[in-house]
């Protein structure tokens, strides 16, 4: 019972029995005896109707003379598929009964409150007469049509009533069976949504359902996949990402773990330099542990950021100036193109840095001696635009997708010493949405050098994060980002 069908099927029948019920009493309310004997009446009155002809006799006859004739003819063409018969009457002015239908127990006189309920008959403003037509019993489910009843056999509207009852059930038993298996049709999407439900439950994430049915239907099954795709690959991520923080955390580890043991085990003497490796190690460790918990935060949310209206110009050539020493030691030419009025926006400049140093960082590490890393800045409509481009080794197109992925490497040869952990970018992309930013990446090709661009809101004039006010140029914040690479 507790099956969408099933329900569906129910509501249907009883959809059904509810019509077919209504239809019923409506037809018996209606066709009754007073509704029918209302209804020959009106249908006397009508133009050219039995009033007008008994009005046109009685002007030309000057009297009722052979009105018989008239009535019979008019009797004979009045058909009710009723059980009892009907009396067709005409009466004088005074109630006296002039003709009756043949065969039936006919009165010889109307009393006047029967003759207020009839048919005036008038000729020359006189009323002459009166028409009448009396059941003289309960009729089980008449219908009233006019016909020639001379080849109706007896019974004939007993079988036809039992014949258009046979048909409505016969319909209804049909419209009943059709119900049932178009509702099995519609909830069979739903029982496979379900059967999906309960794989990603069991954790069968390549578990996909037939995007078949109605549109509707058809746009859940392709929701459904989507999220269910979506969960394949944040499953397969995490799994990597695990894998990988694991391998991350067990190089420093062992070499903490051997190095110990070989000072207890007197292999090595416990001088200054030996402590000062495993103190680089457990500095290495610290940093991954700092940049793994600011993703943690920056994706959720939740990182607190000290947002104050800040130059950008000057951010950039800050950042551009700190990295100027490195790009000298490997000969590459570091240039910036900076506009000479200000570019308000309202950002932590300790995390907006931490972001340049980590894409300046990156650029460094790809760009071979003798190449040109450009840092630029520019405003579009309500949007600053950071460019920081490069003429290095390019990102194949394969790997534009995942550039900003944890511990993802293009260069699969790179290791933990010679390219970083893979987090900076990630790192950046994370504090560019933290302040309601874009980052994205673009590379003509492998060798083709690749530029990394920043969208940021202008401060706007009346936002709440904007209207602290700043302390000096660039805000009271002039604490120096730790680079993460």
């Amino acid at each position: 019972m507790n099956r969408l069908w099933v329900r569906l099927s129910l509501a249907f029948a009883a959809i059904i029995v509810i019509t077919f019920g209504a239809i019923s009493f409506t037809a018996r309310r209606f066709f009754n005896d007073s509704n029918l004997r209302s209804l020959a009446l009106s249908y006397f009155e009508r133009p050219a109707g039995l009033v007008n002809l008994l009005e046109e006799h009685y002007a030309n006859h000057g009297s009722w003379q052979g009105v018989s004739t008239l009535m019979e003819g008019t009797d004979s063409a009045l058909f009710f598929t009723a059980t009892r018969r009907r009396v067709l009457i005409l009466t004088d002015p005074e109630g006296q009964v002039l003709y009756a239908t043949a065969g039936t127990e006919r009165p010889d006189h109307l009393e006047t409150y029967q003759l207020q309920q009839s048919l005036p008959i008038r000729s020359q403003g006189q009323t002459v007469g009166f028409l009448d037509l009396v059941l003289q019993e309960q009729p089980l489910g008449p219908l009233f049509s006019f016909s020639a009843p001379d080849d109706i056999p007896a019974g004939l509207a007993e079988q036809s009533s039992d014949f258009m009852l046979q048909m409505l059930l016969i319909g209804a038993i049909l419209a009943i069976v059709f119900g049932v298996l178009v509702n099995r049709w519609l909830s069979a999407p739903l029982t496979h949504l379900v059967d999906g439900t309960q794989a990603i439950a069991r954790r069968n994430l390549s578990f996909r359902v037939a995007e078949q049915g109605s549109a509707e239907m058809r746009e859940v099954s392709l929701s459904f996949n989507r999220m269910a795709a979506a969960l394949e690959d944040a499953e397969t991520l995490r799994r990597s990402m695990l894998n990988d923080i694991a391998h991350e955390l067990r190089t420093p580890l062992s070499v903490l773990e051997g190095n110990l043991r070989a000072i207890l085990d007197d292999v090595y003497p416990l001088e200054k330099a030996e402590i000062a490796r495993l103190y680089d190690q457990t500095r290495h460790l610290h940093r991954l542990v700092d940049d793994l918990r600011l993703l943690a935060q920056a994706e959720a949310r939740q990182l607190p950021l000290q947002r104050y209206p800040s130059n950008l110009a000057v951010l950039l050539k800050e950042a551009a100036e700190l990295f100027s020493p490195l790009a000298g030691e490997k000969s590459i030419s570091l240039n910036t193109n900076l506009p000479r009025s200000s570019v308000l926006v309202a950002v932590d400049r300790m995390r907006l840095a931490q972001t340049l140093q980590n894409l300046l960082a990156n650029a460094l590490q790809h760009t071979p001696a003798g190449g040109v890393i450009t840092l630029s800045l520019q405003t579009e409509e309500e949007t600053a635009v950071i460019a920081i481009a490069d003429n290095g080794e390019g990102i194949a197109a394969e790997d534009i997708p995942h550039v900003f992925d944890r511990f993802y490497r293009g260069d699969k040869n790179r290791t933990r010493d010679t390219g970083g952990v893979g987090l900076g970018l990630a790192i950046a992309q994370a504090l560019v949405k933290a302040h309601d930013g874009e980052i994205e990446v673009a590379s003509a090709g492998a060798g083709q050098g690749s530029t990394f661009t920043i969208r940021l809101p202008l401060a706007q004039a009346g936002h709440p994060q904007d209207l602290v006010p700043a302390q000096g140029e660039d805000g009271p914040d002039s604490r120096t980002a730790s680079q993460s690479l």
